[in-house]
Order: C-alpha cells, then sequence, then structure tokens
C-alpha cells in the first residue's frame, strides 16, 4: 500500500475535515525506526476467546430474563428465560407472595414447530429478535390470563400453566393481541383483520376485499423499522372496538431481494419506499366488532407517520402524527362516539433538524398524558391536558436527557422514567411526581438499567448492569425484594474477560465525546501497537454506554495484541437533541471530525502504530468505514464496511429524509455522501461484507460501489452471504464472519505486512 504520510498524533490537521483548532503536521518517524518498535501479533491461541466462542447467543452474562411482565391482580410475575442456557426460550412465573419460581409453559407443550413463514421473518428482522421457542406472551389487562402465539398458532393460558389452544393451523395469525378482559384476540390473516371469540374460538374478518398491496392491521416497512411500531391495530379497552391502520403499498417502488438458500434461488420483491419516492399511504380507522362497521378516521392533511397510540377510555384516545418531512408534528386526540372527531392537543414545529414521534403515556385518571419533548437542547418530561386547554406542564428540568417513559402508577400520579441525570452513559430510574415535578431515584448502582412496573407501580424488576458487573435481576413487591436468581456464567471467568475504560475527549468550542477503550493484554515497553477503530456512528444509537458489554471479539483481538476503540460522534442518542442534530442535512461529515478527533487522542496517549490503523463497522458503521478510507490524507491501513449504505438514495424514505431531506430538496448533501463519488481516491485495504437477502441495506449499495472501484481501478476484497439478511443469523454465519475479519486484520496490521503493496 502507499506508505501513509500522516501523524496520527495530529491527524485532524492533514484529513479533508477542518480540524480545531488548526495545527501543524509533524514529519514522520523514520520507517526503520517505526519498524522496530512494531509489536509482534500474537496466534490465535492467545487468546481464550475462540471464534465459536463468538458466535454464541447470547453473549457471556446475557443469559438473562428477557420480557418481564405482572399479571392483572400483581400475584405473579413472568418472563421468557432458558432452561437449557440456549436461545430456547420457555414462559417462568414467580409468585409474589411466596417468591417461588416455576416453568409455566414450554415451547414442547405446544403443538409442534413449524418453519418461519416469510411474514414471521421479516417481522422478526424489525424487531431484531434472535430467540426461539416461546418468544412472546401478552398479559390480558383485567384478567389473569396470558396470550402465547407460537409458529403462527395461538394459546391461552392462565396463571397456573394451565393451556387451552385458540387456533392451530390455517393462515398464520400476524401480531395477534389480546384485549383487556380476555374474551377475544385480534390479528391479521393474510391482508384482512380478523378477531377470534375465545369462548367458542370462532374466527371473524372484520375487513374484506383488500386489493392487492393494500393490507388492513398490519403497519408497514417504516412503521417497523424506523419508528418502531410493529402493530397496526389496538382494542378499545371495553373490547367492542378495534383501531386499525389500512396501509396502501401499490404505489411503493418494488425492490428484487435475490438470494440462495438450502441450495435454490429466492426471488423476494420487496416493497420499499426509497427515499424522496413513494411512501406508503396509511389511514386510520375503527370498526365495531359487534357490526363489523368501519369508519375512517379524518387526520390532518399531507402525508404522516403515526403512532404511539394510547387508549384514554373506551371512547376516545392520542396518538402521534408527524409530517413526512418530520418538522411537523401534533399529539392528536381522536374521539370515537358519538361520532368519529378529531382535534390536535399539541403541535410543535420546526426549520432546521427533525422532531421524533412523540412518546405517549396515560395517567390511570386519563387527566394528564405525559411526553417527553426538547427543552433547550435536551429532553424532558412534560404532561399534558387531555382537553388541550391547558399549557403543557414541564417537570424534570436540568443538564440531562429524560430518555424513555416506562409507565404511569394506578394508584397515584406518578409517571416512570429512564433518564441520564447524573449518570451521562448510564441509565438510571426515576419516579416522577405527575403533579409536582418531584423525583426519587428507584435504581441503586450507577449503570445501566431495565424496569418494569405493575399496574400499580407498588410492583418493580430492575435489571442493572454496569462496565464491571454482569446483568443481575431484582424484583421489588412492596417493600420486600426478591432477587431472580441468574445462574452465574462460567465463561466470564473462563474466557478471562476484561472490562473496557471509558475516556472523554474535550475540545475547544465542541461537545465532549465519550469513548471505550481495550488495551492489548501485554504490553511490551517501547513497542507500538495496531489498533481497530470500532465505528457504528449513526443517529439513534448510543454504543458507549456503562453496561455488560463483553464484545467477545474485541477481546480476542485485545488478546492478541491490539488496541480496541470506540467512540460515540455528534450524531449519537442519549445526548440530546442539540448533540443529535448535528449532522442534520450531512450524514458522513460531522460523524467523521469527531472519530477522527477521538482517535487523534488516543493515539497521542498510548504506544499505538500509526501506521497499523483499521477502522471496522456494519451498517451505519460500514457506511462510515467505507467513507474513511476514500478520503485524501485517510490515516487507515484497512477498513472493513459490512452492509454499507453506500448511497442514501437507495436507503428508505423515514430514515434517510429526517436526516437528510429529500434528494431533491439536499441535492449537495446526498452527493457528498455517495461513496462511489470517491471511489479513486481509495486508500489502503477495503473489505467489503454483504448479505445477498438483506433486506434493509439492499446489496444495490454494495454493487454500486464495486462498479465504481472496478471503473478506478481500486484493488479491493468482497465477500457475500448468499442466504442472509441484515443481521446474521446462523450460528455458522456469525462465526466465518468473526474470523474472516479477524484474519484480515492479522494480515493486514502484522508487522510484516505495513509496507507490502496491494
Amino acid at each position: 500500500m502507499r506508505m501513509l504520510c500522516t501523524s496520527l498524533l495530529l491527524l485532524a490537521c492533514c484529513s479533508t475535515i477542518p480540524p480545531n483548532p488548526p495545527v501543524a503536521c509533524p514529519a514522520p518517524a523514520p520507517a526503520q525506526e517505526v519498524a522496530s518498535n512494531q509489536a509482534e501479533l500474537l496466534p490465535a491461541t492467545a487468546s481464550k476467546v475462540g471464534f465459536a466462542d463468538m458466535a454464541k447467543f447470547p453473549e457471556p452474562g446475557w443469559q438473562i430474563p428477557r420480557s418481564m411482565g405482572f399479571s392483572p391482580d400483581e400475584t405473579r410475575f413472568t418472563y421468557l428465560f432458558s432452561e437449557s442456557g440456549s436461545d430456547e426460550m420457555s414462559l417462568f412465573s414467580v409468585d409474589l407472595s411466596s417468591g417461588q419460581r416455576k416453568v409455566l409453559l414450554r415451547a414442547s407443550q405446544l403443538q409442534g414447530l413449524k418453519e418461519k413463514t416469510l411474514a414471521q421473518e421479516l417481522r422478526d428482522e424489525r424487531q431484531r429478535k434472535r430467540i426461539k421457542g416461546i418468544t412472546q406472551y401478552q398479559w390480558a389487562a383485567k384478567k389473569d390470563v396470558v396470550l402465547v402465539p407460537l409458529g403462527g398458532d395461538l394459546y391461552l393460558a392462565n396463571k397456573n400453566g394451565e393451556v387451552t389452544a385458540l387456533r392451530e393451523g390455517g393462515a398464520e395469525a400476524i401480531d395477534p393481541k389480546l384485549c383487556a378482559d380476555g374474551s377475544k384476540v385480534a390479528y391479521s390473516v393474510g391482508n384482512e383483520l380478523a378477531v377470534l371469540d375465545v369462548a367458542s374460538k370462532r374466527e371473524t374478518l372484520l375487513t374484506s376485499r383488500a386489493p392487492t398491496g393494500v393490507t388492513r392491521g398490519q403497519s408497514d416497512f417504516n412503521a417497523q423499522e424506523e419508528f418502531d411500531e410493529p402493530s397496526g391495530h389496538f382494542f378499545s379497552p371495553d373490547c367492542k372496538r378495534l383501531v386499525y391502520l389500512e396501509v396502501d403499498e401499490r404505489e411503493v417502488a418494488e425492490v428484487p431481494v435475490l438470494g440462495h438458500r438450502k441450495g435454490k434461488p429466492s426471488l423476494q420483491l420487496q416493497k420499499y419506499p426509497e427515499t424522496g419516492k413513494a411512501n406508503p399511504k396509511v389511514s386510520l380507522h375503527v370498526v365495531e366488532l359487534a357490526t363489523k362497521r368501519s369508519t375512517k378516521i379524518p387526520l390532518p392533511e399531507g402525508e404522516h407517520y403515526l403512532g404511539r397510540l394510547q387508549f384514554l377510555d373506551a371512547q376516545s384516545f392520542v396518538l402521534s402524527a408527524l409530517s413526512r418531512s418530520q418538522r411537523k408534528r401534533q399529539i392528536l386526540r381522536v374521539e370515537l362516539s358519538p361520532k368519529v372527531e378529531v382535534r390536535a392537543l399539541h403541535s410543535r414545529e420546526v426549520n432546521a433538524g427533525w422532531l421524533p414521534l412523540a412518546d405517549l403515556a396515560v395517567a390511570s385518571d386519563a387527566k394528564q398524558i405525559f411526553t417527553i419533548d426538547e427543552q433547550a437542547g435536551r429532553d424532558h418530561l412534560f404532561a399534558l391536558d387531555p382537553l388541550g386547554t391547558a399549557p403543557p406542564l414541564q417537570l424534570t428540568r436540568g443538564d440531562f436527557d429524560v430518555t424513555e417513559l416506562l409507565g404511569t402508577s394506578s394508584a397515584a400520579s406518578k409517571v416512570y422514567i429512564t433518564s441520564t441525570e447524573g449518570e451521562p452513559i448510564g441509565r438510571p430510574v426515576f419516579e416522577v411526581d405527575g403533579k409536582t415535578g418531584a423525583s426519587k431515584k428507584l435504581s441503586r448502582a450507577a449503570g445501566t438499567n431495565v424496569a418494569v412496573f405493575s399496574k400499580s407501580g407498588a410492583n418493580l424488576a430492575l435489571i442493572h448492569s454496569s462496565r464491571t458487573q454482569p446483568p443481575s435481576v431484582e424484583l421489588r413487591v412492596g417493600e420486600r425484594n426478591f432477587p431472580i436468581e441468574v445462574p452465574a456464567d462460567p465463561a466470564i471467568e473462563a474466557l478471562a474477560l476484561r472490562t473496557f475504560e471509558p475516556f472523554v475527549v474535550e475540545r475547544q468550542g465542541l461537545p465532549r465525546l465519550h469513548g471505550t477503550l481495550l488495551t492489548p493484554r501485554k504490553l511490551e515497553p517501547g513497542k507500538h501497537y495496531p489498533l481497530v477503530l470500532m465505528v457504528y456512528g449513526g443517529p439513534g444509537v448510543q454504543t458507549v454506554m456503562d453496561r455488560w458489554s463483553p464484545r467477545l471479539q474485541w477481546q480476542h483481538l485485545a488478546d492478541r495484541g491490539f488496541f480496541v476503540m470506540q467512540v460515540d460522534n455528534r450524531g449519537s442518542s442519549g445526548r440530546g437533541p442539540a448533540f443529535e442534530q448535528a449532522i442534520d442535512r450531512k450524514l458522513g461529515e460531522v460523524e467523521l471530525e469527531d472519530q477522527l478527533a477521538a482517535l487523534k487522542q488516543v493515539v497521542s496517549q498510548h504506544p499505538i502504530d500509526q501506521r497499523r490503523i483499521a477502522v471496522y463497522g456494519h451498517s451505519y458503521g460500514g457506511f462510515l468505514a467505507a467513507h474513511a478510507l476514500l478520503r485524501e490524507n485517510s490515516p487507515f491501513a484497512l477498513g472493513i464496511a459490512g452492509s454499507p449504505v453506500t448511497d442514501w438514495r437507495l436507503y428508505d424514505t423515514a430514515y434517510t429524509e429526517r436526516y437528510m431531506g429529500t434528494p431533491q430538496e439536499n441535492e449537495a448533501g446526498y452527493q457528498r455522501a455517495t461513496l462511489a463519488a470517491n471511489a479513486d481516491k481509495l486508500q489502503g485495504k477495503l473489505l467489503i461484507i454483504h448479505a445477498l437477502m438483506d433486506e434493509n441495506v439492499h446489496y444495490q449499495n454494495t454493487a454500486d460501489l464495486v462498479d465504481a472501484l472496478v471503473k478506478a481501478q481500486k484493488p479491493f476484497e468482497m465477500f457475500v452471504y448468499p442466504g442472509e439478511r441484515h443481521g446474521y443469523r446462523s450460528t455458522d454465519a456469525r462465526r466465518y464472519a468473526s474470523e474472516l475479519v479477524t484474519r484480515k486484520l492479522v494480515e493486514t496490521l502484522g508487522p510484516t505486512n505495513v509496507n507490502s503493496g496491494p
């Protein structure tokens, strides 16, 4: 490869991104001096972490309860957990009076598992679901029965584990939901919405004659992938109505997703709304179960994304409506009786940046609606008047962010949240008084917490972890504590796992950055070591957190002599809208500036070989990894780009237009972020990994970059999975990817290879 002329000690000054502040680049060290200081990389046997370990799910320490919940009468606590230490889940129950735990239901007790349908597979992709066996369940809100879907079939269990088969065989029941009194189950069948009467097991289609390309009761790709809205139908509290979405994709373009599985070609023609092009037409309807009479609910003019629907009572609900530009948001109140009426309770509009869908939680007396909104560049908790007659009441204040609404109490005006108060990379849990804003911290130790509350708020289940502490589960029942036994994971000690060291990047006039670093296990005085910058960098994600993160591939690399680092650049979540929206209309620019600034600091403080630095990322991280090499004076000897977006014109409307606007509005921004336009600037070695059946970041992204690199006569390497999607599902695929990436890092950054040609 071409010798790098940059000193990474002052990296930013030699990049195409202006540094802050400007400094002069020193001359590089003589080649023979650098070579004599290069540390050797150790063989794979130097690490107790093998490639098979990297492919296992879950990671060490993370075999913990999932999908936690409380029975309506608050006598039982339930969760999913593996009896075998695998990804096969069973449904467990804890008696809250005695603390006694038992298995309530196993998948083996139900009808034999079926092969996943395409619809199931794609819904699992949208929800990032990787578990097997019993993968979901749902308590009725007012009756102590549990709905358990399995393989497209439906089962009902009581709190003693007695099971009734509600529906077996036939067309798959998509997204089943149990109504409050447990008497009915709603779901989609094909393109239509159906309801099943539990007592008679009779199924009734509530809609009919949907044209090809139109679905009732299902959310669309944008809602599932970009807005965390997997459902498209909602029971009223009295079980007499269903509010549902009708999604018309007939004008949405089709993208062919071609792959190869089990010795056969596979072709899926996917309705995929590319940025700047036609979106699905989504309308809102209500159907009366007794008469099957549907009424379309009139919404504000224009295209909208809809979500966060919450019923106030049997006759009314609220939801968030976001304009397609994502710069205007309304919280709407819909009255269903005596006639359908819609009015805006709260509206907000911005001229720059974007607005998220408003998360909503309703007080038990329906006299307050809680939401999260921006105030002075931070996200805070507000209470809204459900009649729209009083201004919003701000309940939290300070230099921190409210990150999640966890629920409300039926016994008092209390709302439960997670925030970053006092812990910028942690997630403490608070109880907030809905009238005064007075708060009480419920989590006890610093770190990251996941919490679930019972309906009254008197009972709490909390999963806690930190960078030094594996996850633990605490069940609080009133004033009593019931620790949920999670077997100690022997892999933590057997693999000799180490914790990552946090660091902070301070820059004049710019917000601080949080990063994490794992050093080589053995450091020899006077020797310099290679470094891998692990990058994601995309909006809506915070990767550097005070939580348990084994990251086995990183451990393996550090055992063999690599520094491994990661940093959250501007644009990442968890630091408020002002921090996140620095990337507005310019994806790939600010992110790289921050990554390089962090890299510069780490290199200046540690014995790192400036010519042996690699960058590796997947998805948005794949975009940044490739982008980092396609620039003048790139400091990276190697870039590994997994499933990269290479042209944002090929990505979906909801995500891309949020950050970039449309290509018609921001042609220059899209062009600057198009990797093929800079193919002739490739420096260092580039490995691209992509799955042919990726339905999220389509293979066309890689194909376009490959064509440009070939035209520019630039050497690169590529690996393609013929039958995988965006997230590698098979153990074999995950293991192969880990070994492939590690092998490429070792081959390229080994001390004998830094002066070799392409």
